[in-house]
């Protein structure tokens, strides 16, 4: 198998990532909820082709004995005699994933935040949070109450 297949479809792959993020980022600002559902599910089986591209290239690093870390992949290209280029490409592309993705988060972080605002201030009643930010359960009083009945 080449080496630079696994690393070019790697690159391929996250920028394709870059560019469903970047589409995300445009239809939050446009605030159109139905590119986002559609964008949820081109994102999630992006990643999941990413997982499975690293993890083919991960086997076939550590095959050769090599450490998985920024050095040990650069000296297992060196020793196949490859270009670092696709490498460097990565790195960088899954950089401004990462950046990327934070800044949507946070924009969805604070639409959801207004959101529940708003519909206390409709209701009159604070929004209960089935969950907290940790991932844990968080019942109020009313909702345990409706839990009892």
């Amino acid at each position: 198998m080449n080496v630079s297949h696994p690393l070019q479809a790697l690159c391929q792959q996250s920028m394709r990532l870059l560019d469903l993020l970047l589409q995300e980022r445009q239809a939050l600002q446009d605030n159109h909820l139905t590119t986002l559902t559609g964008l949820l599910s081109q994102k999630e089986d992006c990643v999941q082709a990413l997982m499975q591209l690293e993890i083919g290239f991960r086997e076939q690093v550590q095959r050769e004995g090599f450490n998985l870390d920024t050095d040990g992949i650069s000296a297992w290209l060196e020793r196949q005699r490859y270009s670092q280029l696709p490498w460097t490409q990565l790195k960088a592309i899954l950089q401004v994933v990462r950046d990327l993705n934070g800044i949507n988060g946070t924009v969805i972080s604070r639409a959801e935040r207004n959101t529940q605002r708003l519909l206390e201030i409709i209701t009159g009643q604070p929004q209960v949070n089935t969950y907290r930010a940790n991932g844990l359960h968080s019942a109020s009083q009313l909702s345990r109450a409706y839990g009892r009945a």
